[in-house]
């Protein structure tokens, strides 16, 4: 339960920065490789499952983690993978979260804000938040990574018995953004 509060918490902080304005084999910095048309908006989904495995996440947290569950958040037009942990004493949870400028919906798109403007927003909502060297715009703060690349915002975030996994986002992080 704490796990699912917790990937529940991350998304709330974005969608209330949002609201509160009315794999690796990329073909250009910043564009995920997995999109998927979605022929009732014309704009591209992402499928998030598929910029990451459930391999490469046990090597970076040292836990076995199931296939991805993927979803997309029709209210922003993000898109979401959740991996959870296999077996073992605690959960573990790893979620990345992609939203695009073209696959923006509802009151982000209305708003006319753009996506750089709706990430310097977000961060505002974390005080302690260290810049990284990533992307066009990236930091860190408490157990996520938030990289913004191009017309792309990537969030990761770990939710583990420890701080374990600070390490492993941000590699996870520039293995997806390059």
């Amino acid at each position: 339960m704490r796990t699912v509060a917790a990937v529940t918490g991350s998304l709330l902080v974005l969608g209330i920065a949002l609201s509160g304005c009315g794999n690796s084999d990329q073909a250009a910095k910043g564009t995920p490789s997995a999109t998927i048309e979605d022929k009732s908006t014309s704009a591209a989904t992402v499928d998030a499952c598929k910029l990451l495995t459930p391999g490469g996440l046990e090597q970076r947290f040292g836990v076995s983690f199931g296939a991805g569950a993927l979803t997309h958040q029709e209210e922003t037009g993000s898109d979401q993978c959740v991996w959870t942990s296999s077996g073992g004493a605690s959960t573990t949870t790893f979620s990345l979260t992609v939203l695009r400028q073209d696959g923006l919906r509802g009151d982000l798109k209305s708003s006319g804000m753009t996506l750089a403007q709706l990430f310097e927003q977000t961060k505002g909502a974390y005080p302690k938040a260290k810049p990284i060297d990533l992307g066009d715009q990236a930091y860190i703060a408490a157990r996520e990574v938030q990289v913004l690349a191009g017309d792309t915002w990537y969030s990761f975030s770990f939710h583990g018995p420890d701080d374990t996994g600070v390490d492993g986002l941000k590699a996870l992080a520039a293995q997806v953004v390059g």
